[in-house]
């Protein structure tokens, strides 16, 4: 006898705390720690959890599978918040990191060959050689804000390739200075529920002012003299200058505009140094608190190298050094939060979310879940190279997210990927890092993950 098939569950809405007190406690646990929060819900409600943030309705997924549904399966149906784009707006236009939809679809279609495999191994000379230049000025036993010379070094590095130039003094300062001051405004305006619009004058809106102001001033600069000359000099910004759609039906083809083309670069400047400058930030740290573990990364490096600049072509020999990096990525991901905003209701994990609230992607945390990561606070890199394969291959789709992962993956992954570990090598192999006795070290969540006061490092020259 037939069995007559069993219908499928109706979506039901998502489980989590409800009532007033609950929505004034998230206020302030979202703004302190806003991964601290969604894990917490997660253990308690589940992979998929609704919570109030004042006023505010939203969502967060917090397990692989419904990060996996968000970002990849049911990517189309998800824009970038409002908020996202209320936020870094003003600073990056509508570049790749905020745009949506059709003309996102255009613009990466435009970008990406930019960041073609061969474009991106042509610049691995220039960071090292940078990186060199940079060690030229360091004396042995001296005490450096290595965070500072880890953003400085990487803002070079991003200008000399995207721009196919070198930055002033005088820019550079302007420009480190801007980004410090977009990060405070941005964690700001992120965890309120309600802030001033940036043309009421507020010393704080002034200077987000003069920030975007300088930033988009230098930029655009450069991109005024590089259609004068009409010049290809090889690097990122030619690639979108020259970018184009093809052929139309008038005979005409279509490029980027001037805006068009300072919207992305000014994305990829602030996203394509930042991220780098805080994940080599967090491995000397790491590594200056396991000896043991810094020693292995010297071994490789004096078996492989014996002195000399890595090049491209070692990158393969060092696993050890590509560990290292994997693992900092995990424990401090620069990215350590997305969020997502459905353009229409839909089903997530068999729960309905309501179109236009936003979904919190709380990626710092899944990095830290034991469920998916043995001792997940403990600096590991070994974990990435036990039992002859590699870690990142066994984990369930979604659980290991240091660029995201979809459609919208990080156009710049493998530039940041090869950077990380070209300047680990070129620094480690010379260097080693001792933390400072009177620095406190504390992660600061602003838009990327930042050491909340700064990282004073004493550095000692080895012996080659």
């Amino acid at each position: 006898m037939m069995t007559p098939l069993a219908r499928p569950r109706p979506a039901t809405a998502p489980p989590g705390p409800t009532g007033l007190a609950n929505a004034i406690r998230h206020m302030s646990e979202l703004r302190q720690d806003i991964s601290g929060l969604a894990a917490r819900l997660g253990r308690k409600y589940g992979p998929i959890v609704s919570f109030q943030f004042g006023p505010i309705p939203m969502y967060a997924v917090t397990a692989p599978e419904t990060m996996y549904e968000v970002l990849v399966e049911q990517a189309a149906k998800f824009h970038k918040t409002t908020l996202t784009k209320r936020v870094l707006g003003p600073s990056l236009g509508n570049g790749l990191l905020v745009s949506d939809g059709e003309f996102w679809r255009r613009q990466r279609r435009l970008a990406q060959p930019a960041f073609h495999i061969k474009r991106i191994e042509g610049y691995a000379e220039t960071m090292v050689q940078f990186t060199q230049q940079m060690l030229a000025g360091w004396r042995s036993d001296e005490m450096r804000e290595i965070d500072d010379d880890m953003m400085k070094l990487t803002l070079a590095i991003v200008t000399k390739t995207l721009f196919g130039t070198e930055l002033s003094a005088s820019d550079a300062h302007d420009i480190g200075k801007a980004v410090a001051i977009g990060q405070e405004n941005s964690d700001l305006m992120f965890k309120s529920v309600f802030t001033l619009p940036p043309w009421v004058p507020t010393a704080r809106n002034k200077r987000g002012t003069w920030a975007v102001q300088t930033i988009q001033n230098v930029v655009m600069r450069v991109i005024a003299e590089r259609r004068a000359s009409k010049e290809d000099k090889g690097d990122l910004l030619s690639m979108l200058l020259l970018a184009s759609d093809g052929d139309s039906a008038d005979g005409t083809t279509s490029g980027m505009t001037d805006q068009q083309a300072r919207d992305e670069a000014v994305t990829l400047m602030l996203a394509g140094h930042e991220t780098t400058s805080n994940t080599l930030t967090w491995a000397w740290y790491s590594l200056s608190q396991h000896p043991e573990i810094e020693a292995k990364l010297y071994a490789e490096l004096r078996q492989v190298l014996a002195g000399r600049a890595p090049t491209l072509a070692d990158l393969a020999q060092l696993p050890y050094t590509d560990a290292i990096i994997k693992e900092i990525l995990r424990l401090y991901p620069a990215a350590y939060i997305t969020a997502r905003e459905p353009i229409e209701d839909v089903v997530i994990g068999g729960h309905t979310i309501k179109a236009h609230h936003a979904v919190l992607v709380p990626i710092y945390a899944l990095h830290h879940d034991p469920r998916y990561y043995d001792q997940p606070e403990a600096f590991r890199p070994d974990r990435w190279l036990e039992n002859g394969s590699t870690l990142e291959k066994s984990l369930p789709k979604g659980a290991y997210l240091p660029f995201g992962m979809g459609p919208r993956v990080c156009i710049g992954n493998m530039f940041a990927s090869m950077e990380a570990r070209l300047l680990l090598a070129t620094i480690a192999q010379r260097w080693q890092f001792r933390l400072a006795p009177d620095q406190r070290v504390e992660i600061d969540p602003l838009v990327t993950l930042c050491p909340k006061y700064g990282m004073k490092m004493e550095v000692v020259s080895r012996e080659l």
